[in-house]
């Protein structure tokens, strides 16, 4: 094994002595803990808000959601804790537009779809700004106090990456004197620990650092399914001089699930209907399936305020994703529930650094004015795996949904042995200039141009040929601001994705390469926020080439997808107690165009044809302290397979949560109570792009209680 650049054991070391230092340095007295209180539970502050929150937008700079001519979605601390969300997706249910492809405890990276479209797990998560490899698809949701969703291609802000969108994490900032503990309760018997600390000190407070640590484990709802979870993240920011601004963070994550559950390949004859659904409960596999994966992330930031107009961005991060499993492959054969049951033995390893540059300012010329962004932008991504050491076991028995079969529990014997498989590059530059025509009228223009580098290694023999690619990635919007409270704009923009690994196992073409597709955006959009009341608006058309698998189960390029569809969301305050938010998205067509076989014209695999949310909140008056919130997401029908023989059906997946805050001494106390699934619904739910179709997961609770030092 190579040596890491960071250490677990070491991370967790330097947290508790950061955390031990912060306890004396929070707690100095009871009043000032109080008056120093920075973070409060608020339900949907931030939809309220969220127009002016600041947005990272890669090539375009630090700009506010109002200002970005894109769709953005802000979810905020506040909000995730109050939901107590803990996956990809609970963070995103609200997310009319967005589906996620995986379970809570899914033993695959879960892929999150936006506008019907795929998100891939090399490119399109982010850490403040920064990429990282999340083939995990988890992160420790507790180490951030915002997501940002950008809908859409986003290929100029951030370079070579899928065209459904990015998810950036931003890191929970150091604090004046912070002090939070709070323990969990989960469905089935997963219980946790979570420690938040913060702390300034030095002359001016020119220093701070904030510690998180989380400890989660125990029994999950899937049958004989487990969790055991370690988190430690620490964040340190410097003022060095009254010009330079300096951040640190660290984040070490290892969760491990066992009798994880699985996604199924639809095996089954075209003439048989999808069979009835089962509870969440259910896990189809073999016990000795696991997932473990650690996450040992790191991420620098120096800013250099050249004078009031300009500023330079240095940053770099480096992320390592340690992967071991014990996969189950299951093919879901008749209408009777016959599963036939593979394993997929393996351990798979990805280093991942970026280095980025960037400078931003405003200049005049004559009475325009141009707010530039120039910058360049380094990416290496080294994967290692035990080739030709990894084993895929066929037919190791049938399993069924309705009755379970005991089958012969499997142990793991394959040898930690890691070779350097390939190596992905990509590098970029880039520059956009927002020109202020006058105080109604923007305009934006933008290019990138990048290069990506796929070098496999004499370890990796199902292909030796280095591939390389080029594009140029332009970007233009016009924006009208009639006042300071509404946007209108116009916006286009070019994406090119950047996976270049090779077909997955399950294909007939396994490990063949597939070059990167294109894909171009029009998008026309809305933003309007007034005392008490916000709404967004997007019309979209997307153009992007089209991934099929063929009737004898090979993955091949063919033609395009066209995906058009209509986004709306709104909140209101409606009165000092009851306020509501929602969201619509409508896919007026999702279809694949230009094709050679017989899916012309079908719709899109995987891609629901409408999906809305609502919630409502409601502080109770008379217990104050007391607020109740009620929601769901409703998914419309979608098309299983890109030959449109099967049809998932529409379902509603319902929530519902209290919070009741109250003095305990001098101390503030939280209880949160969340139920998901209310109506403990049986459903299917998408797993891929590709046909495959999952469990929908049951109804569980969560409960926490809070305690603020």
């Amino acid at each position: 094994m190579r040596n890491k650049i960071f250490s677990g054991q070491w991370l967790f070391s330097l947290g508790l002595t950061a955390f031990t230092f912060l306890s004396f340095a929070s707690v100095t007295s009871a009043d000032e803990v109080n008056t120093s209180r920075l973070e409060t539970v608020n339900v949907v502050g931030h939809k309220l808000t969220e127009l002016n929150a600041e947005n990272n937008a890669g090539a375009l700079g630090n700009r506010s959601v109002m200002d970005t001519p894109f769709s953005v979605d802000v979810i905020s601390l506040e909000d995730m804790e109050i939901r107590q969300v803990n996956t990809l997706d609970s963070l995103l249910s609200r997310e009319a537009s967005v589906s996620v492809d995986g379970s809570a405890y899914s033993s695959f990276g879960a892929t999150v779809r936006v506008r019907g479209l795929p998100l891939d797990y090399t490119n399109s998560f982010k850490i403040n700004g920064l990429s990282l490899n999340n083939f995990s698809g988890e992160l420790p949701y507790e180490a951030f106090q915002q997501v940002t969703l950008l809908k859409g291609a986003t290929g100029f802000m951030y370079g070579a990456v899928a065209p459904g969108g990015v998810i950036n994490y931003v890191t929970k900032k150091p604090t004046e004197s912070l002090l939070s503990m709070d323990l969990g309760y989960r469905s089935e018997s997963v219980f946790s620990g979570h420690i938040d600390a913060a702390s300034r000190f030095g002359g001016a407070e020119r220093f701070g650092v904030r510690v998180n640590l989380v400890k989660e484990s125990g029994d999950t709802y899937l049958d004989n399914g487990t969790i055991d979870r370690n988190t430690a993240a620490f964040a340190f920011d410097a003022n060095l001089t009254d010009s330079l601004y300096w951040t640190v963070d660290l984040i070490y994550n290892d969760r491990r699930t066992e009798n994880s559950a699985t996604t199924m390949n639809n095996r089954m004859d075209p003439s048989e209907p999808l069979p009835k659904a089962v509870n969440g409960e259910r896990n189809i596999g073999v016990d000795g399936a696991f997932d473990d994966h650690k996450n040992v992330i790191g991420l620098t930031r120096l800013s250099w305020k050249m004078n009031d107009q300009w500023t330079a961005h240095f940053e770099y991060d480096n992320a390592e994703n340690d992967t071991q499993w014990v996969k189950v492959l299951a093919d879901l054969t008749s209408s009777d529930g016959n599963v036939n049951i593979g394993l997929y033995d393996q351990y798979f390893d990805v280093n991942f650094s970026q280095l980025q540059a960037v400078i931003e300012g405003e200049f005049t010329t004559g009475n325009i004015v141009h707010q530039l962004v120039v910058g360049a932008s380094s990416q290496e991504a080294k994967t290692f795996r035990n080739d030709p050491n990894r084993l895929v076991t066929r037919g190791y028995g049938v399993d069924n949904l309705y009755q379970a079969v005991s089958l012969p529990t499997y142990h793991s014997t394959l040898p930690e042995d890691l070779s350097l498989s390939w190596t992905d590059e990509q590098q970029s530059i880039f520059i956009s200039d927002a020109i202020s025509l006058n105080a109604q009228w923007e305009v934006l223009l933008g290019i990138r141009s990048t290069d990506i580098e796929h070098t496999p290694s004499e370890y990796f023999e199902s292909f030796q040929d280095v591939y390389e690619d080029s594009s140029i990635s332009p970007t233009a919007a016009l924006m009208f601001k009639p006042n300071s409270q509404t946007q209108y704009y116009l916006s286009y923009v070019e994406s090119f994705e950047g996976s270049t690994s090779a077909v997955g196992d399950t294909y007939e073409n396994a490990n063949e390469l597939l070059p990167p597709l294109e894909s171009k955006q029009y998008e026309a959009g809305l933003k309007m926020e007034a005392d008490g009341w916000s709404l967004t608006s997007a019309l979209f058309r997307i153009e992007r080439g089209a991934e099929l698998v063929t009737s004898d189960n090979y993955l091949v390029q063919d033609g395009m997808t066209l995906y058009q569809g209509f986004e709306f969301g709104g909140a209101a305050q409606i009165s000092d107690a009851l306020s509501f938010y929602g969201e619509i998205m409508l896919m007026l067509d999702a279809s694949y165009e230009k094709t050679n076989g017989a899916t012309e014209g079908n719709d899109v695999a995987g891609v629901p044809d409408q999906q809305l949310t609502l919630q409502f909140n409601y502080d109770v008056e008379a217990l104050q302290g007391l607020t109740l919130n009620l929601g769901g997401k409703y998914h419309g029908k979608t098309t299983l397979d890109a030959a449109n023989v099967w049809e998932l059906p529409a379902y509603n997946v319902l929530y519902g949560g209290a919070s009741y805050k109250t003095a305990l001494g001098r101390r503030d106390l939280t209880v949160i109570a969340t139920i998901d699934n209310l109506l403990g619904e049986d459903y299917w739910a998408v797993a891929d792009a590709y046909g495959g179709l999952r469990i929908g997961e049951p109804r569980s609770i969560a409960l926490k209680f809070k305690l603020d030092l």
